[in-house]
């Protein structure tokens, strides 16, 4: 009914040709994530005529800091008794 047909190894010239399109495909990706244009990264520059913040200044300025708070973890739960 079905026919297997019988394995035939990738010649050369396609092995030769599937690394250059994964390198080719590499390049592009790394150069497409190092670039600096478009329209996000000109918003995300700080705006000329607002100062940057000095140290302990929390608003009025580009770059502020938040105070965060960290709760300690609860305590492990007693072990059920038998």
């Amino acid at each position: 009914m079905f026919q297997i047909e019988k394995f035939r190894p990738t010649s050369r010239r396609r092995r030769v040709l599937i690394v250059l399109m994964a390198l080719v495909m590499g390049v592009a990706v790394m150069w497409s994530m190092t670039r600096k244009w478009g329209l996000v990264r000109s918003v995300l520059q700080h705006p000329a005529d607002v100062a940057a913040c000095t140290d302990g200044q929390t608003s009025g300025c580009v770059g502020s800091k938040t105070q965060v708070l960290a709760l300690p973890a609860p305590a492990p739960a007693a072990a059920a008794s038998r």
